[in-house]
């Protein structure tokens, strides 16, 4: 497998363990990134994966929102994996409006035992082709550039229930064309929407 040279997203449900305000600064502590699972694009990241560009980097990223550069919100101050996957503790800027916004959304995520969605923006170094399955990518090395606070994580299942919560077409259109944007499959979702519409 080739490298990557364009910036990748993968997006995962973001575990936020912890939460709290130190000056003007959001800390929080989670997982950007899981080992193991496959995910909607049949993309496996395998444990090892970051240990280059946390060496690289020594664990410091922007934090972003939306993957929108001109709205950098904090950065990441520590990272390390383990066996669940990529850990990192970072710091928003609360002097940032954005940053307020969305360290007060996952403090309400946190709160309300649910999970905000969290995208990492990276280029693939190395990759192999799964043995037992042509179709599936092992993810070996990434070269992380920074990670995002998102609305939804990359779960069809979890948009699903979004989409039915909205109670409106429009809102529900909306939510596909961004699936699509994200290069997600999408045909359950829309046989749900329709289900509920029946």
């Amino acid at each position: 497998w080739q490298m990557k040279k364009s910036i990748e997203f993968k997006t995962f449900e973001f575990e936020i363990k912890e939460a709290g305000t130190d000056e003007n600064l959001g800390r929080f502590e989670g997982y950007a990134s899981t080992f193991g699972n496959m995910d909607q694009v049949f993309d496996v990241v395998e444990k090892g994966a970051f240990k280059v560009t946390i060496k690289q980097n020594k664990g410091k990223f922007p934090i972003l929102a939306d993957h929108n550069w001109e709205s950098h919100i904090g950065y990441n101050e520590s990272a390390s994996e383990d066996s669940t996957g990529l850990l990192v503790k970072g710091a928003i800027n609360l002097n940032v409006q954005k940053g307020v916004e969305k360290f007060h959304l996952a403090k309400q995520a946190l709160d309300i035992n649910t999970r905000m969605g969290l995208s990492i923006g990276y280029s693939t170094i190395q990759a192999t082709q799964d043995p037992d399955n042509e179709k599936i990518r092992r993810l070996t090395e990434l070269k992380l550039w920074e990670y995002s606070f998102v609305t939804f994580p990359m779960n069809v299942e979890a948009m699903v229930t979004t989409a039915k919560s909205l109670g409106d077409i429009d809102k529900a259109r909306f939510l596909i064309s961004q699936l699509k944007l994200q290069g997600i499959a999408i045909a359950d979702l829309e046989m749900a929407l329709r289900d509920e519409a029946a």
